[in-house]
């Protein structure tokens, strides 16, 4: 086995930048409770109340009285965190395409003009006089999802722990939502204002962007090298990797019409030559071997319509719509389900426990890596949905104390589910449509997710806002997806089987002809036959391989 390759320190570098700006800046949007808190304690909007109303004059008299709402007030509010929402989901679409063309260091810098705004914007918002809320949190969940989408690109400067990037990636997303509640209890513990807060968080975003621009400027070279555009003639490394690779031929392997062997096509490799002691294959040859294998069965760094066309994008798409309309289903009905079993006589602490859970994802992040790159991504589908029926089974169970155990798993079940999302994604197609492909994904998903509201609003119309039906048809979605990811495993067993195939037609495998080394079973890797002639993408490795 191979020694580990160093890991260059600017790399280490950038990945770290990007873990930190994933922390501080891509899912402020998500925590808005805190922030509403905030805005409701400025008496935000308070001028769209009824000021003549019993209720005010009441809350007027009483200094302790928290501060009084009322509908149209909070309407108003809300509406920033419903636009946001959607700005949020539905931007993911241009941006994939925009990182796609012009590269993370470009998308970083944009990310940072948007963020950096919103923030400021938001620092000197006030109803009254300068009523610029739903523009600025308009702004934050774009630049948010901007720099999210951004930093998928680092996880292939670091290959040997992709997953684990990817994974982290996706967990510091759910975690950066405690932001706003940090700002919160440093208001209420240093008298700070909300203006000099966010002036702070925005110089400090601003500082963190230079330096994510700086480093994937010293970076971004690596993802171009080791990419489609890498150098069309074979360096030193190369040619000795090429010479392992041919052999001497045999007369019963060469294509003859006395062995009985098919003449050879047009797009076929040529016979090595009749005499003993030959190259079967020649560096061209070989070439020509790897560019038919590609143009069959690569989906790594080819065009995005072919990507597109591909059953491995159908499941991937269908996997996740399912999967975040029935995480979304949840965290919408949480509170429902918890007053449903009495939460409310607990003064709603385990509402707030479940707060406090969520954001642990990254406690899964070690046995993500592990079991993706150890075990496989058909195993990972497998085990992200033996999760989702683990909470959703547990939900049922009608006890509070219970309820902390499926706010848990219900955290590694959305671990794993954007995690393997992403990195099936990354194995299977590779950097070059990334952005564009994880923006369609995420765009598809949030539109089916949206079938949240009216599952809840038939749940209060004909239940009585019992959960069961809808839980019930949560658990159905997740149960039939057993049997898909199944087909998928099957799908690939074939698609391996007919890869070989072509191959010992091509090259007279097993005769003496070059054999390329395929694992035995492909659901755990099905090694691309990457020539150094020809090598496309830094990622080397199939959906389903092993390191």
């Amino acid at each position: 086995m191979e020694s580990a390759t160093p890991i260059e320190p600017k790399r280490v570098a950038l990945v770290l930048a990007v873990f930190l700006s994933d922390l501080l800046l891509t899912g402020l949007v998500f925590g808005w409770a805190p922030l509403l808190l905030m805005l409701q304690q400025e008496q935000q909007y308070v001028e769209l109340c009824d000021f003549d109303s019993a209720d005010f004059d009441a809350a007027a008299a009483d200094a302790d009285a928290p501060p009084l709402t009322c509908v149209a007030q909070e309407n108003r509010l809300n509406l920033m965190f419903a636009v946001a929402s959607v700005t949020m989901n539905a931007g993911a679409l241009p941006i994939g395409f925009f990182l796609d063309r012009a590269g993370p260091k470009l998308a970083v810098a944009a990310a940072a003009l948007v963020e950096v705004c919103g923030l400021l914007l938001l620092a000197f918002a006030d109803s009254q006089d300068f009523d610029v809320f739903l523009p600025a949190y308009t702004l934050l969940a774009f630049g948010g999802s901007m720099t999210m989408m951004a930093s998928f690109p680092a996880s292939f400067l670091v290959m040997q722990y992709q997953t684990a990037i990817l994974a982290a990636i996706s967990c510091l997303f759910d975690g950066s939502s405690v932001v706003f509640l940090v700002l919160l209890s440093l208001k209420e513990s240093f008298d700070l204002s909300r203006r000099q807060l966010l002036v702070a968080l925005a110089a400090g975003a601003g500082a963190l962007y230079a330096a994510l621009v700086a480093l994937w400027h010293v970076n971004e070279r690596a993802l171009r090298e080791d990419g489609p555009e890498a150098a069309s003639s074979p360096s030193a490394d190369a040619r000795h990797e090429l010479q392992s690779l041919l052999v001497v031929a045999q007369p019963e392997s060469e294509v003859y019409p006395s062995n009985g062997l098919p003449a050879p096509g047009p797009t076929d490799v040529a016979p090595a030559g009749p005499q003993y002691g030959s190259l079967a294959l020649e560096a061209a040859q070989l070439a020509r071997v790897q560019q038919r294998i590609d143009d069959e069965f690569e989906l790594v760094d080819v065009s995005l319509g072919r990507q597109m066309r591909s059953f491995e994008f159908a499941y991937i798409v269908v996997f996740a719509a399912v999967q975040v309309l029935r995480a979304t289903i949840y965290i919408g009905t949480t509170n429902k389900l918890l007053d449903n079993y009495g939460d409310r006589a607990a003064d709603f602490f385990f509402t707030k426990v479940f707060s406090f859970v969520l954001p642990l994802g990254f406690l899964f992040v070690p046995a993500i890596d592990h079991i993706v790159e150890k075990r496989g991504l058909a195993l990972s589908l497998l085990f992200t949905n033996v999760l989702g029926v683990a909470y959703n089974l547990l939900a049922f169970i009608p006890s509070l104390h219970v309820q902390c155990l499926t706010f848990f798993v219900f955290a590694g079940y959305r671990a794993f589910l954007y995690a393997v999302m992403s990195a099936f994604t990354a194995k299977t197609f590779g950097l070059k449509n990334l952005g564009s492909l994880m923006g369609i994904i995420f765009s598809i998903g949030s539109v089916v997710s949206l079938a949240e509201y009216p599952a809840v609003y038939l749940s209060n119309a004909y239940f009585d806002g019992d959960l069961t039906a809808v839980y019930g048809f949560s658990l159905l979605l997740c149960v039939l997806l057993f049997p898909y990811t199944e087909y998928l495993r099957k799908h690939e067993v074939e698609r391996a089987q007919s890869k070989q195939a072509l191959i010992e037609r091509l090259t007279g495998g097993g005769k003496g002809g070059y054999t390329p080394h395929t694992p035995a079973t492909p659901t755990h890797g099905l090694t691309y036959l990457r020539s150094p002639m020809v090598r496309k993408s830094p990622l080397t490795m199939s959906r389903f391989a092993q390191p």
